[in-house]
């Protein structure tokens, strides 16, 4: 009698294990790995080029850049610097241009599409409101997002 009630057992903790499997695998199935959205997952996120990718700064003066007056970031140019170019691939993706300031706070955003056989691109419109060229302490560039 012993020996059946721990086959009953044993047979009780298969099945209890087989049920636990199937719902951990129908919770995996809902798990989105898209990358145009947040969630539990990981997937491969490959760049458009492998290239080294330079920004570029214009300045013009400007009495109200600084203070009492300087020089202040107009405009930005992303520029492909590799012997030979190829941003084929990332033709038609959005980018964004960030200055950073002190602290890496934001100072201003340029954006736009990277347009087709360019080797280097700037934004259509520069900055609406043109951060002082002196408060300029890195630069972000989000290419594909």
């Amino acid at each position: 009698m012993r020996g059946v009630i721990k086959a009953f057992r044993a047979l009780g903790a298969i099945v209890a294990g087989v049920v636990a499997l199937g719902a951990g695998q129908a919770l995996a199935a809902g798990l989105s790995t898209s990358g145009q959205s947040l969630g539990s997952g990981q997937q491969v996120v490959s760049a458009c080029t492998s290239d080294t990718l330079l920004v570029s700064y214009t300045t013009a003066y400007s009495p109200s850049a600084g203070s009492g007056g300087g020089y202040a970031v107009t405009d930005v140019t992303v520029s492909d610097t590799t012997p030979t170019p190829d941003l084929a691939a990332c033709a038609g993706q959005t980018y964004r241009v960030t200055l950073l300031g002190a602290g890496g706070t934001s100072l201003g955003e340029v954006t736009g599409l990277v347009p087709a056989q360019a080797t280097s691109f700037s934004p259509a419109t520069g900055f609406a409101s043109p951060p002082a060229a002196s408060d300029v302490t890195g630069v972000s560039l989000v290419l594909g997002g």
